[in-house]
């Protein structure tokens, strides 16, 4: 959550958009989060109730080796600069209230925790739209339509099983809403080299800022990235890439995982469900 702060706080920018006719979103697993003193659960068309069911596993991507410390700090650094954003912003228009809306399918009651507290930290309001984990690529695709035209949610994340990932999905969230960069739009910006154009994942720019602001040099060093897929790891060869890096992937299952972890002229990089 806070690595999708400042792609939201950069969406909010643009200019605003009339309103258009007030839409019922399917709610809060528990209840939406927000700062600012007017918390999500307040704001009209963000009511409602569908119960979760489980099913949703949680996911990390990790560069290895920094204590919890190191990462707490570089994580309140990234709250910090939110805040000081969403605070300028809203001195110029006080009543504006920056919405991310988050589809989950399955009950994940720890993220929805984290989500909540990193939102009323840094004065966003989420808004978690709970279906049963056995949702169909249709009912979810129902769902990122209805925000793509709400014009008070600024950016919209999905919190889903590996198998409903699918291209139908992914590519019907608008990429203006896109914060995770998972749209072909946005991922094929980031691989042309536009990506001052476009959202990148957060996940994969959190793992380079982590590593940077922890003193790694990048250039010339090979990484090998275990256990990403899909967008997430188009993103991360990229961005690795672009700072001199080469990079080799590799998945959970393939044999000769142990020598390729092994070797001392490779950096290690594991991800853990994540996209």
């Amino acid at each position: 959550m806070g690595t999708r702060l400042p792609l939201v706080l950069r969406q909010l920018r643009r200019p605003p958009q009339p309103p258009g006719p007030p839409r019922r979103l399917r709610v809060p697993c528990r209840a939406s989060s927000g700062g600012g003193g007017g918390g999500g659960g307040g704001q009209e068309g963000l009511l409602g109730q569908r119960r979760p069911q489980d099913g949703q596993a949680r996911s990390s991507c990790s560069p290895g080796g920094r204590t919890p410390a190191a990462r707490d700090s570089i994580v309140r650094e990234v709250i910090q600069n939110s805040k000081e954003v969403l605070s300028l912003l809203q001195e110029k228009n006080p009543a504006f209230k920056p919405v991310l809306a988050i589809i989950q399918a399955g009950d994940d009651n720890l993220m929805q925790e984290i989500n909540q507290n990193l939102a009323e930290e840094a004065g966003l309001n989420i808004t978690h739209i709970c279906l049963p984990p056995d949702s169909s690529e249709a009912e979810i695709i129902d769902e990122i339509l209805k925000i793509n035209e709400d014009t008070r949610v600024h950016g919209l994340a999905l919190q889903i099983s590996e198998n409903l990932f699918s291209n139908k999905v992914l590519n019907a969230l608008k990429p203006e809403k896109d914060v995770d960069g998972v749209t072909d739009i946005n991922l094929g910006k980031l691989v042309r080299g536009d990506a001052h154009e476009c959202f990148v994942s957060p996940v994969a720019k959190a793992v380079i800022e982590l590593l940077e602001k922890s003193g790694v040099n990048l250039d010339g060093k090979k990484i090998l990235v275990v256990g990403a897929h899909g967008s997430l790891e188009a993103a991360l060869q990229c961005l690795f890439q672009r700072r001199g890096s080469m990079t080799m992937s590799i998945q959970w299952k393939t044999r000769q995982l142990q020598s390729k972890t092994e070797s001392r002229s490779v950096a290690r990089l594991e991800c853990r469900g994540a996209i």
